[in-house]
C-alpha cells in the first residue's frame, strides 16, 4: 500500500508497533500490535480489525492495573 502521508512516495510495509491508547481515562501500551508502517516517514495504519480486536481485548482488561500489554491474536 502507497503511504499517504503528503510529499511521500514509499510503500508501507508490515511491523509489529507499540500502540499507545486512551482507554477510560487512562493511557495504555500495547506492544506487538500488527500495522503497515511506511519505512520513509513513520506513518502506521492498523486494520479495522486490529482496531475491532484492541478494543474488545481493553474490554476484557479494563479491571487489571497493568498498563501495558502484548498483542496475542
Amino acid at each position: 500500500m502507497k503511504c499517504q502521508t503528503p510529499g511521500c512516495t514509499a510503500d508501507h510495509e508490515p511491523r509489529a508497533i507499540s500502540h499507545s491508547m486512551i482507554y477510560r481515562e487512562r493511557t495504555v501500551v500495547i506492544h506487538q500490535v500488527p500495522a503497515d508502517v511506511c519505512p520513509d516517514c513513520g506513518s502506521a495504519v492498523i486494520t479495522e480489525e486490529t482496531t475491532l480486536y484492541l478494543d474488545g481485548f481493553l474490554r476484557r482488561k479494563a479491571r487489571s492495573k497493568t498498563t501495558a500489554f502484548v498483542f496475542e491474536a
